[in-house]
């Protein structure tokens, strides 16, 4: 029995790493089918993401993406051109009081920038998982240059959910800077207007579709927002337990094509 029209799909929302990428930072050829087929039926298809705007412009560039689309955990919003169309940057007296703050609890610390780069200080085994996802890395000797500063992003600390350094920049930052775990070993951090959810609802004000008319498919608690907006919300198969209990439907993991089998089942119903 197919999806009643009125709730038809006509846009999908995904996010990258956990979700359309796998272990490798790899889309698979089914999960790329399955895009491709979305976007030859008219059905739009948009990345929401914490990768930054270098890995979002080349999306766009390989997957041949039309619409806008979203970077840096909804900080930013791409246009099919390349061009950012809404910009929501880290106030720049916030971000030079997490740098300190990193710097006085010897932490991995990156800046993720306006420019594509991720920027750091010194060299620590947890930021290299970020450089193998295939980001830009670009070494500085001082990460509060204003040339940096005034173009931040989102910044992320390589510390894990123990660590003391999570509530010192809680106390710190918090009302300033939106933090929020970005898996086992991150903590992260964007304005606090952003978020992935506002930028896909005013992508969906632009496109002028309603949001029981999208599918979200995420990995973690940053998706939470969108696969809750979304008519049909996705947790993928190795998603955090707090997401799949908000989301509509589980799939198969990140390695076993997960949003190839979602778009299947739920938006060309097994066709």
């Amino acid at each position: 029995m197919g999806i009643e029209s009125d709730k038809a799909i006509k846009l999908v929302a995904i996010d990258l790493d956990g979700t359309l990428l796998n272990s490798g930072s790899k889309i698979t050829d089914r999960n790329m089918e399955s895009i491709h087929k979305c976007l030859k039926s008219g059905i739009k298809v948009i990345i929401t993401t914490a990768k930054t705007v270098y890995w979002v412009k080349k999306l766009i560039l390989e997957l041949g993406l039309q619409d806008p689309q979203i970077a840096s955990a909804g900080s930013v919003i791409i246009d099919k051109d390349l061009k950012p169309v809404y910009i929501k940057k880290i106030p720049v007296k916030a971000y030079r009081k997490a740098v300190r703050l990193a710097r006085q609890y010897d932490v991995g610390f990156g800046a993720s920038c306006l420019d594509g780069f991720v920027y750091y200080e010194k060299a620590n085994k947890y930021l290299d998982y970020i450089w193998e996802t295939g980001e830009q890395p670009k070494r500085t000797d001082n990460l509060l240059k204003p040339e940096i500063a005034s173009q931040v992003l989102l910044i992320t600390a390589t510390v894990n959910e123990d660590d003391p350094f999570n509530n010192a920049a809680i106390d710190c930052v918090g009302d300033t800077i939106k933090l929020r775990r970005g898996g086992p070993y991150f903590l992260a951090g964007c304005n606090k207007n952003a978020g992935k959810m506002g930028a896909l609802k005013k992508i969906l004000a632009s496109l002028k579709i309603r949001s029981k008319n999208i599918m979200a498919i995420g990995d973690s608690e940053s998706d939470l927002g969108m696969v809750k907006l979304a008519g049909i919300g996705i947790a993928m198969g190795n998603a955090t337990k707090v997401l799949k209990a908000n989301a509509d439907f589980t799939v198969s993991d990140n390695d076993n094509d997960g949003v190839a089998e979602a778009i299947e089942r739920f938006v060309f119903d097994g066709k």
